[in-house]
């Protein structure tokens, strides 16, 4: 298998964590091509996920399973925007869900406008 670049690396290792974390994926595909990359997993009542349009740009989530149920777009417990070696390793750190120190409160849907240097968690 071929190395990747050096600037691409801690990206895939954020990529290969999340996979021991079992985290599943599906791929958004184009015409010509993949959109994005989607990891999700359920665990402890939450789901947690991320969507990655390229190594800088990733959004991910967690957000209550019993919050599917009831909400089109559920609430999110917690989320954060950035490069993929930020944005997932930041989501395997969080304590599991219903665990001191887990995010507990529903916030604001992140908004799809996002402006450079801004911090949306």
């Amino acid at each position: 298998m071929e190395q990747a670049e050096a600037w691409l690396r801690p990206h895939l290792g954020a990529v290969e964590a999340s996979v021991r974390a079992g985290f599943r994926f599906s791929y958004l595909p184009t015409l010509d091509g993949v959109l994005a990359v989607q990891g999700f997993r359920v665990l402890d009542g939450a789901m947690d996920m991320y969507l990655a349009r390229s190594a800088f740009d990733a959004l991910a989530a967690r957000i209550r399973v019993d919050d599917l149920e009831f909400h089109a777009s559920p609430p999110p417990l917690w989320h954060a925007r950035g490069a993929v070696a930020d944005v997932v390793m930041e989501l395997l750190g969080l304590p599991p869900h219903g665990s001191p120190g887990a995010p507990a409160l529903a916030l604001c849907r992140p908004s799809e406008l996002w402006i450079p240097g801004d911090s949306v968690n």
